[in-house]
């Protein structure tokens, strides 16, 4: 064990040395607390009566570091974790189909399940509360951790226990290729032809490409005279998806900004629309991250009114770290602001017309109150 702690302190004053060399002095900085951290190594190692696993120690000293940031993003990603963020950058996601969202109250909530998915046709149902994967409650268990869960490889299946109106449901479903999910559906309205329904369940890296397809597609048979944008019980996804729609609707002028903690900003703006018809944009509490990054830009540019309820509140950005032995750290690293610079993480974004839909009224239904609402903005 001595052994071990003369290595760690060569190995800290290896990289103290070769920051000084570097022109970093991050360590002699933060001298305080290498030294607290070294002397508890040191206690351990030579005064523990049990085995100590050291991996585990390690693994949990980080955690810990990711619990006490404040960051409720913030979450250390061990190789189970890893392994199902890899497959998500590659595409290969296999999962049970459903968009899910933590609450303040820390429940993991179903958003919605992918239309068309193995969840809808179990029977998952929008607002339901995960309780268990696998027959692992799921209390107490950050978002990540419950996503990595649902997810594994091709023909497997998960037993997905959820909270409904006081008492508890169990569905087996079958995981399926999430890649391949659909995320634009559009059709004209039937109340006037010439008013375009799209919707936006999530955004990848290919929404923009859908939905200007999707556009085309209808261009095709009808004169499209105005656009009701759907981003209800939308949680999010491509940053960068949400941008290129924004520029599609938005004349000119910013419609992002993302602020860094050294002040740097970056802004991303809009040079010349593409569509150029009334636009009505619904939101509800279940529309966050990049939802809100496109109806923010939408609203403050006078591009679209926004019609529903106030949208979630996250308007932050996380960055991942990859540590050397396949984990990595995850945790906020800059915050997004609308056009005009208003800060809304926390706070959501107020809609210009607010519509509440009353209990068990199905979305794009005929009692939908909010698209109602929202026909009769692009109809004046």
């Amino acid at each position: 064990m001595k052994t071990l702690l003369r290595n760690f302190l060569r190995i800290i004053a290896a990289c103290c040395c070769l920051l000084v060399l570097g022109g970093g002095w991050w360590l002699i900085e933060n001298y305080d607390h290498i030294y607290k951290l070294v002397t508890v190594v040191r206690a351990v190692e030579n005064d523990y009566l049990y085995e100590i696993d050291r991996e585990q120690l390690t693994d949990g000293a980080i955690k810990g570091m990711m619990a006490n940031l404040g960051d409720a993003y913030a979450a250390y990603i061990d190789e189970e974790q890893f392994g199902v963020f890899q497959q998500s950058i590659s595409g290969d996601v296999y999962g049970i189909g459903v968009y899910v969202n933590q609450d303040a109250e820390g429940n993991i909530v179903i958003i919605a399940p992918i239309e068309d998915g193995p969840a809808e046709a179990a029977g998952i149902l929008a607002g339901d509360i995960l309780k268990a994967v696998d027959g692992v409650r799921v209390e107490g268990l950050d978002l990540d951790t419950v996503v990595a869960k649902m997810r594994a490889g091709s023909d497997t299946e998960a037993s997905i226990t959820v909270w409904r109106d006081g008492e508890e449901y169990t569905y087996v479903i079958k995981r399926y290729l999430v890649a391949k999910t659909k995320t634009v559906f559009g059709e004209m309205l039937t109340e006037n032809e010439n008013i375009a329904y799209l919707r936006i369940t999530s955004f990848s890296a290919q929404t923009s490409q859908e939905l200007v397809e999707t556009i085309n597609e209808l261009r095709t048979t009808h004169t499209i005279n105005g656009v009701v944008l759907d981003l209800r019980n939308n949680s999010g996804g491509e940053v960068g998806s949400a941008i290129d729609i924004a520029r599609l609707f938005v004349e000119s002028g910013p419609v992002l900004h993302v602020v860094y903690n050294d002040e740097k900003q970056i802004t991303y703006s809009a040079t010349e629309a593409q569509i150029h018809v009334p636009l009505a944009v619904l939101v509800n509490e279940h529309s966050a991250s990049a939802s809100e990054i496109l109806a923010g830009a939408l609203k403050e540019s006078g591009a679209g009114k926004l019609v529903g309820t106030k949208t979630f509140g996250k308007g932050v950005v996380q960055g991942v770290y990859f540590l050397h032995d396949g984990t990595a750290v995850k945790f906020t690293q800059a915050k997004y602001l609308t056009p005009n610079k208003n800060d809304i993480h926390g706070i959501g974004i107020s809609p210009d017309i607010y519509v509440e839909l009353p209990e068990n009224i199905e979305l794009n239904s005929g009692e939908d109150l909010q698209l109602q609402k929202a026909l009769e903005v692009v109809q004046r």
